[in-house]
């Protein structure tokens, strides 16, 4: 083999370690930063004044900003949900469920932003179809848990059931 070939085939290797470094590098840092959100000019006012605040203290819970649905058992008359965690950093806090969904995960367009080793930038979802919260597993690394149970499909989450999203524990309270 000549010196030619020989220095042709050291400059391919070196430019293909890079670009694998650089794979990496862009993989953790969107792992634990999340993508880069592009913000609309329409959605930006929507945002601002339709999106309830879930980043409070341990004592505060915010006013209810929609329709709380969900019936009491064997009433037709619906009553006021909040999520509550029970356990992890956020522990104490609670939100007003309203029949918005609810993401739950890393990155910091979630409704409730929740930074552990074990939570994916987009790890899990609550909606409110048909009378029921609904969790939803977004194709999470740890899964997401229901009491005890790996949700794998969108499940319908009962109340004061634990709801378990990497080191976080929540519970829906009437």
């Amino acid at each position: 083999m000549s010196e030619l070939t020989l220095l042709i085939f050291r400059i391919a290797f070196l430019i293909a370690l890079w670009v694998f470094v650089f794979f990496v590098v862009y993989a953790v840092r969107s792992d634990l930063f999340g993508d880069r959100v592009k913000k609309l000019v329409g959605s930006a006012k929507k945002s601002s004044s339709g999106t309830p605040n879930v980043f409070l203290s341990s004592t505060q819970t915010p006013a209810p900003s929609g329709p709380n649905l969900a019936p009491a058992p064997g009433s037709s008359s619906p009553r006021a949900l909040q999520l509550v965690i029970t356990s992890g950093p956020k522990q104490g806090e609670s939100i007003a469920l309203t029949t918005d969904a609810v993401s739950i995960g890393r990155s910091s367009d979630s409704s409730i932003v929740i930074r552990d080793d074990y939570t994916s930038t987009h790890h899990a979802r609550l909606e409110y179809r048909a009378g029921s919260w609904i969790v939803n597993d977004l194709g999470s690394t740890n899964g997401t848990f229901l009491a005890g149970k790996k949700v794998t499909e969108p499940t319908p989450v009962p109340l004061n059931t634990p709801l378990s999203v990497g080191a976080t524990t929540f519970e829906i309270r009437g």
